[in-house]
């Protein structure tokens, strides 16, 4: 029960990280299109995928440092919810439904909290800044 427990933490962890990075990097990116102009529709479609698995990347590796093993299953379902929360709340909103890159955006998650998870437990503890 207690290896169901860290594990439920550790995704829910890495979701809530992966979601605050995202909307961290797309303020990012909203300064820069502010300051250089509109960019073309297509593009900022494939940017917000792109800072949805930046974001899943960050998630899977934060929840697999929490978890301290199983880097893929953990760094997958981190992506997987991470998607999963992103198309409830689209689907919230109302009009806007879900895109024609769902499954763009779906790989990019799913990929990325993969690969976040394997260097989460491929990274090196360093006790100078302390253990994770």
């Amino acid at each position: 029960m207690s290896d169901k427990k860290k594990l439920i933490t550790a995704i829910a962890v890495g979701c809530v990280c992966a979601i605050l990075f995202s909307v961290i990097l797309t303020a990012i990116f909203a300064a820069v299109m502010l300051s250089t102009g509109l960019l073309p529709g297509d593009l900022t479609e494939y940017l917000s995928a792109a800072v949805l698995g930046l974001g899943a990347l960050v998630g899977g590796f934060i929840a697999a440092k929490i978890n301290k093993g199983a880097g893929i299953p953990v760094g997958g379902l981190t992506g997987l919810f991470l998607i999963c929360f992103t198309v409830m709340a689209s689907c919230a909103k109302g009009s806007s439904g879900v895109g024609s890159l769902l499954v763009i955006k779906l790989l990019a998650s799913v990929l990325m909290g993969i690969l976040g998870g394997i260097l989460g437990l491929k990274e090196k503890n360093s006790t100078k800044y302390g253990r994770f």
